[in-house]
């Protein structure tokens, strides 16, 4: 059976715009999921839920969210 890690929401607010994403945590990384592309990350000191943020951010900055 597939064992997929459970995914959380994560959303984010850019000059007023509404950026939303899916994210998941595998072993130590993070992957931040949206329907134009993906991030991942090792997951440090961090909370999850702000790196999450973080990787979305930068999804939006690329036109990728």
């Amino acid at each position: 059976m597939d064992q997929s890690p459970p995914r959380y929401p994560v959303t984010i607010e850019i000059k007023g715009k509404a950026y939303k994403g899916t994210y998941w945590i595998a072993g130590k990384i993070l992957t931040v999921s949206t329907g134009k592309g993906g991030k991942s990350r090792q997951v440090g000191s961090t909370p999850a839920d702000a790196l999450a943020a973080e990787l979305l951010q930068q999804l939006a900055q690329e036109g990728k969210a």
